[in-house]
């Protein structure tokens, strides 16, 4: 784990942390890139000797350090905006790095990922396909694609996250395919079908649905295959999630393991115990877009004890910041681990609620988490807030975002 209790303090390597918050003025985020970075490794190993590409999702947490670092580090960026693609090149990724998806792509996001000759535009609609066509042949600029398929998989999520069941605004089923092929026999010069790919939620912690979905998805790779197009790409989305009840990380270390065990079985590509190809090997790259994996237990959100009002119901913790900082436990009803940065010798424990400042009454951080005890003035870190933290941040009434704060 990046973060740690030594003497009573909270560390992140040989930080002290509670230093650190005494430093900045209001909320910070602090980020252990060391920990990032060791994940994309496990990752990549994970995959051993498949032909793969690790596009980290943006959208996770796009700090521009962190962005950097990850592109040092060889993985390129999967993006769901043109801001987001001007803050990866910034970073340093190449533009043959470069993932674009969503469902809303505006014909101004479609030329200038033409432009750039990006690696990859994920058609989620025909007329999406129809906007791309028409920009490539505005611009006299090819550019590939792939078809983001929906193979209506419903994974054991929140359902604000599921995103590959029917239900779903995301990807297309077979029955799209028939349009989707009339355009490209037209366009085809045009829009180069590379491959297929698929996302069926986020923070999935077990992998029969995923296993479900690419078992789907195979026939319709094939069968495109069959009618001459080259595909040569095949991609599994991304979606891995972390345990946010408990700090021990050995369950998603073995599910990062599982990962490529199931990319090896059902995509038939060499583990690193095995020097030839599988007899079904698809014979094209096998893409994912991790993002919560890399990211979530590498931050945390650290605030400062503005007061504590007891109730006959309830103790309240009220910190500077909230769900204007962290959205998550608002918007998913998600629960995070609260850590003291300073824990007191023999301090008799007690249920509290940790809440924030905004006028709303899901400003709610945490409920009924036991701990030691908490004084005004006192600081507190809400764990495993690297993923869709700051980057999901507002200024709801007028509140100033956090300092983030990348530690190596």
């Amino acid at each position: 784990m990046p973060f740690t209790y030594r003497e009573n303090r909270l560390f992140c390597g040989e930080r002290d942390l509670l230093d650190l918050a005494r430093s900045v003025s209001g909320p910070i985020y602090v980020y252990s890139v060391q920990d990032i970075l060791e994940r994309a490794r496990r990752l990549r190993s994970a995959f051993g000797r498949v032909p793969h590409a690790i596009h980290y999702a943006m959208k996770a947490n796009g700090n521009a350090e962190i962005l950097r670092r990850l592109a040092r580090e060889g993985l390129g960026a999967d993006t769901v905006s043109a801001g987001e693609i001007e803050d990866a090149l910034a970073a340093g990724f190449a533009p043959n790095s470069i993932v674009f998806s969503g469902v809303g792509k505006t014909r101004h996001e479609i030329e200038f990922a033409v432009r750039l000759g990006i690696k990859q535009i994920n058609i989620e609609s025909p007329q999406e396909l129809e906007r791309v066509a028409q920009v490539a042949m505005h611009l006299e600029k090819p550019i590939d694609v792939a078809f983001r398929m929906n193979p209506d998989v419903n994974p054991q999520t929140h359902p604000y996250i599921t995103t590959g069941f029917r239900e779903n605004k995301f990807g297309m089923d077979e029955s799209f395919l028939p349009e989707l092929l009339r355009i490209l026999q037209r366009d085809g010069a045009r829009v180069r079908l590379r491959g297929l790919t698929l996302h069926i939620g986020s923070q999935l912690t077990e992998l029969a649905s995923l296993e479900e979905a690419i078992t789907k998805t195979l026939p319709v790779f094939h069968d495109l295959r069959g009618r001459g197009f080259p595909l040569d790409r095949f991609d599994i989305g991304g979606g891995l999630g972390i345990h946010y009840g408990s700090d021990d990380t050995s369950a998603e270390f073995q599910l990062m393991s599982e990962y490529g065990q199931l990319v090896h079985r059902l995509l038939g590509a060499t583990l690193p115990t095995s020097g030839r190809m599988n007899d079904g090997s698809l014979g094209c790259e096998i893409m994912c877009e991790p993002g919560r994996m890399l990211v979530a237990r590498s931050g945390l959100l650290i605030g400062q004890v503005q007061y504590i009002k007891s109730t006959p119901q309830k103790t309240f913790v009220i910190l500077d910041t909230g769900m204007h900082h962290l959205l998550r436990p608002a918007l998913y009803q998600a629960q995070h681990r609260v850590l003291p940065l300073e824990t007191r010798v023999d301090s008799i424990t007690k249920p509290y609620d940790i809440v924030g400042p905004i006028c709303e009454s899901s400003d709610v951080l945490a409920k009924n988490v036991v701990l030691p005890e908490i004084r005004q003035g006192d600081y507190v870190a809400i764990a495993d807030a690297g993923a869709y933290g700051y980057s999901m941040a507002s200024f709801y009434n007028r509140h100033a975002l956090p300092t983030e704060i990348v530690l190596d």
